[in-house]
């Protein structure tokens, strides 16, 4: 490009700074950025971003925090994606009171953390086993005006099953069917069996309707799982399943 004398774009420059950071060659992509600076091409948030990935993934988190701060001072002001960035590697290393503290940081600066931002909070908490806590997210950032999408759904259903709480599995997969988004197969499979195992037979057929409604299947695998736990429980419920597994076939 620049033999041609066709001059990069910051798209083109955040494209190699991405590869770089990926690839391990921070202090090179750091060197681009400074290149960008001299040419004109401003930075942008994404840029950053960006760069606060490969420093994170590099064990240098607060290096990642700094040039969020530092990045203001040249013009550009920092956006959720730079906030997620701290808060994801933040998670990812089981920091969880320090991602708490972003989305308070967040507030404060009196950015309003969006849909994407709560979801990386709830997975995370979810993984640690601390499924009560990202509930109680999940119903304040609703309360505040941030609807939960699909993969906010998907993760508290998951992180129940996960706790072995069907019970509150079953009353979020309710809110998010009301909601028009559906789980995958594997996390009614899990719900339907959890439940079984509880011996809320009625709580699991009604689940198994609710996919039924919506023409998604069990592999064979699954039905014989599901059929095990049932006749546990309930040799007439059971037989009852069966039916509608030959009925599948």
């Amino acid at each position: 490009m620049l033999e041609r004398r066709v001059q990069p774009s910051f798209v083109n420059y955040n494209s190699l700074i991405g590869f770089l950071c990926r690839n391990g060659d921070v202090e090179k992509a750091k060197g681009l950025l400074e290149d960008m600076i001299r040419k004109g091409k401003y930075p942008n948030a994404v840029t950053y971003a960006l760069l606060m990935e490969g420093l994170c993934s590099q064990g240098e988190y607060d290096e990642a925090k700094k040039m969020m701060f530092d990045m203001a001072y040249r013009g550009c002001k920092p956006k959720l994606v730079n906030f997620g960035v701290l808060m994801s590697d933040l998670g990812k290393r089981g920091k969880i009171e320090e991602a708490k503290s972003i989305l308070s940081e967040m507030k404060k600066r009196r950015y309003k953390p969006n849909v994407v931002m709560y979801n990386i909070f709830i997975n995370y908490l979810c993984k640690e086993g601390r499924v009560a806590e990202a509930y109680k997210v999940f119903i304040e950032m609703q309360v505040g005006g941030c609807e939960a999408n699909a993969a906010t759904y998907r993760m508290m259903v998951d992180g129940f099953c996960r706790v072995e709480d069907f019970e509150g599995g079953l009353k979020v997969l309710s809110a998010m069917l009301t909601s028009q988004h559906c789980p995958r197969s594997e996390t009614f499979s899990c719900l339907i069996s959890g439940l079984l195992k509880r011996g809320k037979i009625d709580e699991a057929c009604f689940v198994l309707e609710e996919m039924e409604k919506r023409k998604m299947r069990f592999d064979l695998k699954a039905w014989e799982a599901l059929v095990s736990d049932a006749f546990v429980e309930d040799d007439e419920r059971a037989y009852g399943l069966v039916d509608e597994l030959i009925s599948s076939l």
